[in-house]
């Protein structure tokens, strides 16, 4: 038996996926703002772009495993992101 917030949840699925897949896509473009400091020098942060690439990775595989694209493109993107970020701390 379903509950009231589980057929609100199904009945606008794609709704909220696309809120979530926006807002996954904004807080993963944040990485910026690092790979920018890193470059000019002023910052070596490393650690939380690499584990948002693993993070990334792994969400991506299971996505693509699942065909969720809503979740697939965000995290491909944060994978790519995380690593150019953190080995732009090591330029």
């Amino acid at each position: 038996m379903e509950t009231t917030l589980q057929q609100f949840l199904k009945n606008n699925e794609k709704i909220i996926g696309t809120i979530a897949f926006v807002l996954a896509i904004v807080m993963f473009t944040a990485l910026l703002e690092i790979l920018m400091s890193n470059t000019r020098g002023e910052s070596h942060i490393f650690v939380q772009p690499i584990a948002t690439a693993f993070n990334g990775f792994f969400w991506s595989l299971y996505a693509y495993g699942r065909k969720d694209w809503f979740l697939l493109w965000p995290n491909v993107l944060a994978c790519i992101l995380g690593i150019i970020t953190g080995v732009s701390a090591f330029i």
